[in-house]
C-alpha cells in the first residue's frame, strides 16, 4: 500500500519543477513505508511534481534492486520481492524533469520502510529428540534441550516452548531455553517403563490472528541404575539326596536362583555359599546356582542347612540376598551281605548217620555286611518259591541268629540228600539279599571225603622257566574209602592267582598255562581240592576268604610246591654304561683304581660273569683323539672287576684312557655286555681334599650326593679317587672323621682343571653349598697336596752373570796386579809376621773349642759383632692356600727383637729328625715324614737371616705324621720337623703360633 499523491505543476519559464509536499527545497526527501512480501510489480506510490512555467517531463530513478518508476506516470513500482529479514529499509533517488528549455529537474530521496509481516514459521533443529535419563532422578534434572528457529524478526521470531502429550505433567520445559527436565520423579522406573515419548510445540509471539507453531517429538530412554537388590525365588530351597551321589562327574543336587530387575551388569547375579558348608561337602556354580557335592557324599547322611547369598553386578556389588538350601542326605544301602559260613556258593554239608533228629542244629549261617547302623543289619531266611520264610517243612532257621535246624525227623533211606536256599538280607533302603545253595547231605557214617595221602601231600615239583603253555608239571591224586565208586574231581583254590596253572578236573594232572619266567616268580604253592562234586563252582569272593593255615591242615586239599627252575635267559648288564676313575701317577703296580660290576639275573652257574678288557684307548695331554689302544693293556681286570694298575703309570702323567670292558657270561651261549671307563693319570697337587666330621661309611652312603653338589657347584665332572680317615695331630687315626680325595674334569676338553679354579668355583657357590655343607659335615674343602718348589733357574741368564762376573774380576784382578807389580819389591817386616803367626795359633787354638767353628781367619773375626737368628718352627700338615703355595713365613730377627724376645746369638747346625732321603714329589701316599734344610745367601730381600742368608724348605709329602692335623692343632703343637745340634741355639715361640689360622 502506497502513499499516492495528486498536484497540478504550474510551470513557469523561470520556474523549477516541484515535487509536492511534503517534498520541499529545504527538505528534498520522502519517506514512504511498505509491507514485505508484496507481488513484484506492485505501486509502491505516485510521484506527482508541477512546474510553473513548463509541464512535467519525465521521472527517473537511480538504480537499485527493488524498485522502479513509470518515467511519465511517475509512478514507482516494485520489481523484486521485498524480505524484512533481508532488507528493512531501501533508500533511493528520484528525479523530475520539466518541458523547457533547458529543461530544469527536481530530485528527492525517497526512503522506504519495509512492514515486517509474520510470515516465516518456527522449525526445530530437530524433528525427533533422544533423550537419556536416569532411573529415580530428582525433580528438576535436566534429561536435555530442545531448538527451534523462526526467522522472523522480532516479536514475530521470538519463540516459546510447552510440552503436550499424556505424559507432560511429568516433565516440565523451560519456554525460553528448550530445557527438558523432570517434574514428577514418579515415574522414572525403568523396572516398570523403560521409555516414554513427549511432544514439544514452539511458538513465536505474533498476535493469535497471525501465531505460527512447530512440533517435534521428544524421545525420554530411562537408564538402569543398581537400584534392585537380587531376589531370590523361594526363602528354603529343599533337595534329597543318597549317600552315593556321584561328585566325579558331580552330580547337581539343586538349583537356587535369584532374580535382579536391574539390567546388564547390574543385573548379573553371582551366587556363594556363606554358612553351613564348614566341611566342604558341598560347591556351588556362582553363574547357573547349581550346588553339587564337592567330594564323596558316603557316610555323610545327615541335614545340612546352606545359606547362599546372591549379589549383582557379577559378585562385586552392593546389594544382596539370601536364601537357605537344606539339603538331606540319606544312607544308602551300599554293600550286599556277603557270606562267611558257608563260604562256598553252592556248599555242601554233610551229616553223618542214618537219622536226624528235629531240632538238630545243622549249621548256623553268618553274613557280614558293610554298611554301618540299620543297612548293615542282617537278617537270615530260606526261600521257598521265591518268598522268604523261615521255615519249609524239613528245616527252620532263626532270623537273628542264622541257626539252621532240622524242623522234623531226617531218614537217609527215605531221603539223603537236601537242597535249600539261604537268604541273607539286609535292612537298607532299598534291602539287599545274597543267597546262597546249600546242600544237606546225610551220608553214612563209614562214607569218607576224598583225600590225599600224607605221605605224598606237600607235593614236590620242578620245571624249567620259558617252557611253554600246556606243559605237564606234575600228578596229583586223592583216595576215597568210600564203599562206592565214585569220581574225584580236583579244583583250583589258591596259589594261581596269576593264572600260570590249570589242573586237569578228571585226572588231577597239573600243566603249565602259560610260559613262566623264573626271575619274576621262582616258586608258586598250589591248592588244590579233592571233591566228590563234578560241578563245584568256587568265586573269587570264596577263594579270598580262604585260609592259608586252614587249608594246610585239609586233608581234602593238596598242596603242590612248584619250583621255576633257571634257563640261562638274561644277558649280563653294567650298573653304569660309563664309569670315570683316576689313577696316581706314582702308583706301583697292581694299585687298586676302580671297581665296575655286572649283574646276570639268572641263577647259579647261568649267572657267572667273567671280565676282560677289549681296548685301552690312550688319549695324550690335550689330545681330542686316541692315539690308539695300548698293547699290552697298562690296566688288569680281576674277576670280581676290580680294575688294577697294570704297569708304571708315570710314563702317562696327564694322558687319559677309555678302557672298554667286556663282562661275558660262562654258560652259553656266552652272552656279554659291553661298558667305557674312563681313567685320568693325575699327580698328586692336582686332587682336592674334603675334610668331613663324619665317619667313611657314612660318606661312603652319601658320595653320590656329595658329588652331585660339588658337580653343581663346579660345572665339572667330579671324580671321587679316595676317601680314607683323617689324622690328629699326633698322629692318631680318628675313626670319626674321614677326608674325600677328588680331582675335577672340565666336560668339555677332559682335561683334569686345576686345584685353584675348583677352589674358586667352591667359594663363589659358599652360599648354595654352606647348607649341604652343614647337612654333610663338611668342615674345609682345601688342596690335597701343596708342594713348596724352587723358583725356575734359567741358564741363559745365569751364564750371562757369570760372563759379567768373570769380566768384573778380570778387570779388577788386573787393576790389582798392576797395584802389586807397582810395589812389587816392598817386603813385609819380619816383626808383622811374626804378630800374623801368634794370631793364627790364637784361633787354631780357639777352633778346638765348639763356641764357633766358623772363625777360620782373622778377618773372619769381623763377624763377631754380628748376630745372626734363625726361627725354625715346625710346619702344618697343610698350610694356607691362599697365599703363594710353597712359601713359609719366616720371620727376621729385628721382628723378633721388636716382640722383646731375647735371641742367642750362637750359630746352629741343623739336621733332620730322622735318616731318611727327602721325599720326591707325588710321594703323598707314603706314611713317613722327612724333609732336608739347605742354607743359600742371597740379597737382602730374602726371607731373613744374616747378610740376607735364608731357608727354603721344600715339603712334598703333606701328609706325613709328624705334621699337625688342623683340626687339633689349637693349644698343642707338634714336635719339630728339625732338632739342633751342637751349639746353645733356642728358636724363640710365638705366643699363639697356631697353625690353624694358617690352614684355615
Amino acid at each position: 500500500m502506497g502513499i499516492r499523491g495528486q498536484g497540478i505543476l504550474l510551470s513557469s519559464a523561470l520556474a523549477r519543477a516541484r515535487f509536492n509536499a511534503p517534498w520541499s527545497p529545504e527538505q528534498p526527501v520522502i519517506k514512504l513505508q511498505m509491507v514485505e512480501e508484496q507481488a513484484v510489480g506492485t505501486v509502491l506510490t505516485t510521484l506527482q511534481a508541477s512546474d510553473e512555467d513548463s509541464s512535467i517531463g519525465e521521472f527517473n530513478i537511480t538504480a537499485n534492486d527493488y524498485f522502479a518508476i513509470n518515467p511519465t506516470t511517475g509512478v514507482i513500482y516494485t520489481t523484486a520481492r521485498l524480505d524484512y529479514e533481508v532488507v528493512k529499509e531501501v533508500k533511493f533517488m528520484v528525479t523530475v524533469s520539466d518541458t523547457g528549455v533547458p529543461a530544469l529537474t527536481a530530485t528527492a530521496d525517497v526512503i522506504v520502510d519495509i512492514i515486517n509481516l509474520n510470515d516465516n514459521e518456527p522449525h526445530f533443529t530437530q524433528p525427533e529428540y533422544y533423550f537419556n535419563i536416569t532411573e529415580n532422578s530428582p525433580q528438576g534434572t535436566v534429561a536435555g534441550k530442545v531448538e527451534a528457529h523462526d526467522g522472523d524478526v522480532g516479536a514475530f521470531g521470538e519463540l516459546t516452548y510447552t510440552l503436550i502429550g499424556e505424559n507432560n505433567k511429568y516433565f516440565s520445559i523451560d519456554a525460553y531455553t528448550g530445557n527438558v527436565m523432570v517434574a514428577n520423579a514418579s515415574i522414572l522406573d525403568r523396572e516398570q517403563l523403560k521409555e516414554l515419548t513427549l511432544s514439544v510445540v514452539a511458538q513465536d509471539k505474533a498476535p493469535a490472528t497471525v501465531q505460527k507453531s512447530a512440533t517435534a517429538t521428544i524421545h525420554i530412554n530411562i537408564l538402569d541404575v543398581n537400584d534392585n537388590a537380587p531376589v531370590f525365588t523361594r526363602s528354603t530351597y529343599n533337595s534329597t539326596v543318597s549317600e552315593n551321589a556321584a561328585y566325579q562327574p558331580p552330580a547337581a543336587l539343586l538349583q537356587v536362583q535369584a532374580i535382579d530387575l536391574d539390567e546388564g551388569l547390574f543385573g548379573d547375579v553371582r551366587y556363594i555359599i556363606i554358612a553351613g558348608n564348614e566341611m566342604a561337602l558341598f560347591k556351588l556354580d556362582a553363574q547357573s546356582g547349581i550346588i553339587y557335592p564337592a567330594q564323596s557324599l558316603a557316610g555323610k547322611h545327615g541335614v545340612y542347612e546352606l545359606l547362599i547369598s546372591a549379589r549383582d553386578t557379577q559378585g562385586s556389588g552392593t546389594m544382596e540376598s539370601t536364601a537357605k538350601a537344606i539339603i538331606t542326605v540319606l544312607r544308602v544301602n551300599r554293600h550286599r551281605p556277603e557270606y562267611v559260613i558257608p563260604a562256598l556258593s553252592n556248599a555242601t554239608i554233610e551229616i553223618p548217620g542214618d537219622i536226624v533228629q528235629p531240632d538238630y542244629l545243622l549249621l548256623t549261617v553268618k553274613a557280614l555286611d558293610n554298611d554301618t547302623d540299620d543297612s548293615g543289619r542282617i537278617s537270615y531266611h530260606l526261600q521257598l518259591n521265591n518268598v522268604n520264610v523261615q521255615e519249609t517243612a524239613e528245616f527252620k532257621i532263626d532270623e537273628y541268629t542264622g541257626e539252621l535246624r532240622a524242623r522234623q525227623q531226617l531218614n537217609r533211606k527215605n531221603r539223603a540228600n537236601y537242597d535249600i536256599i539261604l537268604v541273607a538280607r539286609d535292612a537298607g533302603n532299598p534291602p539287599f539279599e545274597s543267597l546262597r545253595l546249600l546242600t544237606v547231605s546225610i551220608v553214612d557214617a563209614n562214607e569218607n571225603r576224598p583225600e590225599f595221602p600224607d605221605a605224598a601231600n606237600p607235593y614236590k615239583v620242578s620245571i624249567n622257566e620259558n617252557s611253554g603253555r600246556d606243559v605237564k608239571v606234575g600228578h596229583i591224586q586223592a583216595a576215597s574209602r568210600s564203599k562206592h565208586n565214585r569220581d574225584i574231581f580236583y579244583y583250583m583254590l589258591l596259589g594261581n592267582e596269576d593264572g600260570a596253572f590249570y589242573v586237569d578236573k578228571l585226572t588231577g594232572d597239573i600243566f603249565t598255562n602259560k610260559s613262566l619266567d623264573r626271575e619274576q616268580t621262582d616258586a608258586y604253592t598250589l591248592y588244590i581240592l579233592a571233591s566228590i562234586k563234578a560241578d563245584l563252582h568256587i568265586s573269587e569272593e570264596e577263594r579270598a576268604s580262604f585260609s592259608i593255615k586252614t587249608l594246610s591242615r585239609d586233608n581234602t586239599v593238596a598242596k603242590v610246591a612248584i619250583t621255576v627252575l633257571d634257563v640261562n635267559d638274561n644277558p649280563p648288564v653294567f650298573e653304569k654304561s660309563i664309569y670315570y676313575a683316576g689313577v696316581n701317577a706314582n702308583a706301583k703296580m697292581n694299585a687298586a683304581i676302580t671297581l665296575v660290576n655286572a649283574t646276570d639275573a639268572d641263577q647259579g652257574k647261568n649267572a657267572k660273569i667273567e671280565y676282560m678288557i677289549v681296548a685301552s684307548n690312550l688319549y695324550k695331554f690335550g689330545a681330542s683323539k686316541s692315539t690308539g689302544s695300548i698293547v699290552p693293556s697298562p690296566f688288569a681286570i680281576s674277576q670280581d672287576g676290580r680294575i688294577t694298575a697294570n704297569t708304571i703309570m708315570a710314563e702317562y702323567n696327564q694322558d687319559r684312557f677309555e678302557l672298554e670292558i667286556v663282562a661275558r657270561e660262562l654258560e652259553q651261549p656266552q652272552r656279554s655286555a659291553n661298558t667305557k671307563v674312563n681313567i685320568w693319570v693325575f699327580d698328586g697337587t692336582q686332587l682336592v681334599r674334603v675334610i668331613l666330621s663324619r665317619p667313611p661309611e657314612e660318606v661312603f652312603q652319601e658320595q653320590e650326593e656329595i658329588i652331585a653338589e660339588l658337580r653343581n657347584a663346579t660345572q665339572h665332572r667330579i671324580i671321587v679317587d679316595e676317601i680314607r680317615f683323617h689324622l690328629d695331630s699326633i698322629g692318631r687315626i680318628r675313626m670319626d672323621w674321614c677326608d674325600l680325595y677328588f680331582h675335577a674334569v672340565d666336560p668339555q676338553t677332559h682335561q683334569i682343571a686345576p686345584v685353584d679354579e675348583i677352589l674358586k668355583d667352591i667359594d663363589r657357590n659358599y652360599d648354595y653349598l654352606k647348607d649341604y655343607y652343614a647337612g654333610f659335615a663338611i668342615e674345609n674343602v682345601v688342596p690335597a697336596y701343596i708342594a713348596i718348589v724352587q723358583d725356575e733357574f734359567d741358564l741363559a741368564v745365569a751364564g750371562l752373570v757369570a760372563l759379567v762376573i768373570v769380566l768384573f774380576v778380570g778387570v779388577i784382578s788386573f787393576i790389582v796386579l798392576c797395584c802389586c807389580l807397582k810395589h812389587w819389591n816392598l817386603s813385609v817386616p819380619v816383626e808383622t809376621r811374626r804378630k800374623e803367626a801368634l794370631i793364627k795359633k790364637q784361633i787354631i787354638e780357639d777352633l778346638n773349642t765348639t763356641e764357633n767353628p766358623l772363625w777360620i781367619e782373622q778377618k773372619l773375626k769381623l763377624y763377631e759383632e754380628q748376630e745372626l737368628t734363625m726361627q725354625v718352627f715346625s710346619e702344618p700338615d697343610h698350610i694356607s692356600n691362599s697365599d703363594a703355595p710353597g712359601h713359609l713365613d719366616h720371620r727376621s730377627s729385628l721382628e723378633q727383637v721388636h716382640h722383646g724376645q731375647s735371641v742367642d746369638n750362637t750359630y746352629a747346625t741343623i739336621q733332620p729328625r730322622n735318616n731318611q732321603n727327602r721325599l720326591t714329589a707325588g710321594s703323598g701316599n707314603n706314611g713317613g715324614g722327612g724333609g732336608s734344610i739347605s742354607m743359600r745367601s742371597g740379597g737382602a730381600g730374602n726371607a731373613g737371616g744374616l747378610g740376607g742368608a735364608g731357608l727354603l724348605l721344600t715339603r712334598i709329602d703333606p701328609h706325613a705324621n709328624d705334621f699337625a692335623d688342623y683340626a687339633t692343632l689349637r693349644n698343642n703343637r707338634a714336635p719339630s720337623m728339625y732338632e739342633f745340634t751342637g751349639s746353645t741355639f733356642q728358636a724363640p715361640i710365638r705366643d699363639g703360633d697356631d697353625a690353624v689360622a694358617e690352614l684355615i
